[in-house]
């Protein structure tokens, strides 16, 4: 079935659900967001709908799975669906032209995409669409369909067209082609030439919400709550919260805490803080140092959770709740909305550029006079 490979994007799928049951798909799309939110995802489930030889016309219409055309999409070998995406540089200008290696890549990652569409999807060295694959785009759809009904080209990273592909492929826009619907993705739509946008109607997908990345990481097999705690990097972004699973976020975690930890120990810290901080900072790795604050945050939110609802309340990290409700316990007087905007400018200084090991050196040393402050006032 079509939309079960889309995750979330509940109100994109209803309205394009509801544009397909009355006939009132525009001639173009064009599907903004980052890869992660399912950009792809969507525009396969609708070239399988708009190509089902028995697709379902309720409101939760569906291709239904099963007709020929349905097992055909299925592997994006279906001869009306098409899909543009940048070829490496080189002499090759077409698909037709690519050396048999790049053939067999770009053949491998249809397979991948057709069974999971928030796969990266991109051919090696490959960054333009020339115009050359528009003009051959611009052939193909003055012949006759291989097959009857609609045909569905998706143009994937629209915004990597250069400007005279761009130029070529508005004159396809301009003279829209009977049952073609052609749908651009981008999660850049001011890359796109202006002219080309306002002929398309746009829909903008949103990012996930943290409970549909979490289900589609269970499904996947992953611990709930390493899923959880993946989640709450991920942005709203399927691509970028797998990504992640290849980090040991738990052993990131402990040694965040860690580093927290050693910040408010008693007389004779420093050194240790400094070596710690030294150690952090070595890595020389400022996405790993931005983990670091996230997962502080992500801590302290937790113990701000444990204490507006008590012991039981839902957190993040749930395999570490009674660590969590310690720190509640002994610092639960200090104002955390401060100790996050604490995190939340060492994490833009490190974007920004300054050194990681002051940044994080700073930041520790501000949360330690802030929980020590807040301790001490509780006690007098």
């Amino acid at each position: 079935m079509s939309w079960n490979s889309v995750v979330g994007q509940h109100s994109t799928i209803r309205l394009l659900q509801h544009a397909i049951a009355h006939d009132r798909m525009p001639h173009a799309l064009v599907l903004s967001g980052e890869d992660g939110y399912g950009t792809l995802a969507v525009a396969l489930a609708v070239a399988r709908c708009m190509t089902c030889e028995n697709v379902t016309t309720s409101a939760s219409l569906d291709a239904c799975g099963t007709c020929h055309s349905c097992i055909q999409a299925s592997t994006l070998q279906h001869p009306n669906i098409k899909l543009v995406c940048a070829l490496p540089s080189g002499k090759a200008d077409v698909e037709s032209e690519l050396a048999p290696d790049v053939l067999d890549e770009l053949a491998h990652q249809l397979r991948t995409i057709a069974e999971d569409p928030y796969e990266a999807f991109g051919l090696a060295d490959a960054t333009q669409i020339r115009i050359s694959q528009i003009r051959e785009l611009k052939r193909e759809l003055a012949m006759s369909a291989a097959q009857a009904g609609w045909r569905v080209v998706i143009i994937h990273h629209a915004d990597e067209m250069t400007v005279e592909a761009s130029n070529a492929f508005l004159k396809t826009l301009e003279e829209p082609h009977h049952q073609v619907l052609l749908i651009l993705t981008t999660a850049s739509p001011e890359r796109l030439l202006q002219t080309i946008t306002s002929r398309c109607q746009t829909i903008t997908l949103s990012p996930l919400d943290d409970d549909d990345v979490v289900t589609a990481l269970v499904e996947q097999g992953v611990n709930a709550n390493e899923a959880a705690i993946v989640a709450s990097f991920a942005e709203g972004n399927l691509a970028t919260a797998r990504s992640y699973l290849n980090e040991d976020l738990q052993a990131e975690r402990a040694e965040a805490i860690d580093l927290l930890r050693t910040a408010l120990r008693g007389k004779g810290f420093r050194g240790d803080l400094v070596e710690a901080v030294a150690n952090q900072a070595d890595k020389r790795d400022r996405r790993r140092a931005l983990r670091t604050i996230r997962l502080l945050a992500l801590w302290l939110r937790d113990v701000q959770s444990v204490l507006l609802a008590g012991a039981e309340a839902p957190i993040v990290n749930i395999d570490q709740r009674e660590a969590v409700q310690k720190f509640a316990a002994g610092f639960g007087s200090a104002d955390l909305v401060h100790a996050l905007d604490l995190l939340e400018t060492a994490a833009r200084d490190i974007r920004r550029n300054v050194s990681v090991q002051l940044t994080l050196l700073t930041m520790l040393m501000d949360l330690r006079s802030l929980f020590h402050s807040a301790v001490k006032t509780a006690s007098a």
